[in-house]
């Protein structure tokens, strides 16, 4: 049988590590097992986990390696590094515990710096996708072709609305460079860090009954598919 395609996606965790510029480590530290190896052990390392978790019937293997930051030990630089494995939509392997999934959300009314409002959580009549992000962050600015692209397929049966801590000032001047077709909600900082796990970018979906349903990192071109067949499970489910 036709053996599916690894799917590689890296994450940067923390502010710092949304930094543009980054030294090449010397080492890599599995934060799994504590394990610190060398290049070529590391490589080998990521190679062994797609073959170790090829399942054809379930669908293509993903992994999601995701960067922490930087350690300098003796001269070395060493990479912090923990993994996801998901197979076509089923996790088997998670960084974080992702305790909120399952979280209510109480309703709650926010001004949009677009003029209008929107509610968040509580009984809605359409699930809502909300993506966690800031203008500095090289991540959140990378998906948000395939962000745009989601809203414009689902905008009739999902809201899309952007959360970040930063002012409305700094979003307005940063969409006069950039398109980011979403709902934009400025200010926002004490309500991330009830809804948020980090690390940026971070996209939360939630259903009709105001529950978090789905924690997920950034959309990229290796997982839209993904994010495709998550928007669709939580639109039939709410029979939209």
């Amino acid at each position: 049988m036709k053996s599916k395609t690894l799917i590689l996606i890296v994450s940067l965790l923390s502010f710092l590590a949304c930094k543009s510029q980054r030294p090449e480590p010397d080492f890599y530290k599995n934060l799994y097992t504590g394990e610190v190896l060398n290049k070529s052990d590391y490589n080998k390392f990521v190679q062994n986990l797609h073959l170790e978790n090829i399942d054809t019937l379930k669908g293509a293997t993903s992994i999601n390696l995701i960067f922490y930051s930087l350690i300098t030990s003796n001269d070395s630089i060493i990479q912090p590094f923990k993994y996801e494995i998901r197979i076509g939509d089923e996790y088997i392997k998670r960084a974080n515990t992702f305790e909120k999934i399952g979280l209510y959300i109480p309703p709650k009314t926010f001004a949009c710096i677009e003029g209008d409002s929107i509610q968040i959580g509580g009984k809605q009549s359409k699930p809502t996708f909300i993506n966690l992000w800031f203008v500095a962050c090289p991540g959140c600015v990378q998906e948000m072709p395939n962000l745009n692209e989601l809203q414009k397929k689902y905008e009739d049966k999902m809201n899309f609305v952007a959360m970040t801590f930063e002012n409305a000032n700094s979003i307005q001047k940063f969409l006069l460079k950039k398109d980011f077709n979403f709902k934009h909600i400025s200010d926002a900082d004490n309500f991330i860090k009830e809804i948020g796990t980090k690390p940026y970018p971070e996209n939360i979906l939630i259903n009709t009954d105001g529950k978090i349903q789905y924690i997920e990192g950034g959309v990229h071109d290796g997982n839209k598919d993904y994010f495709e067949s998550i928007i669709k499970k939580i639109t039939v489910a709410n029979k939209l």
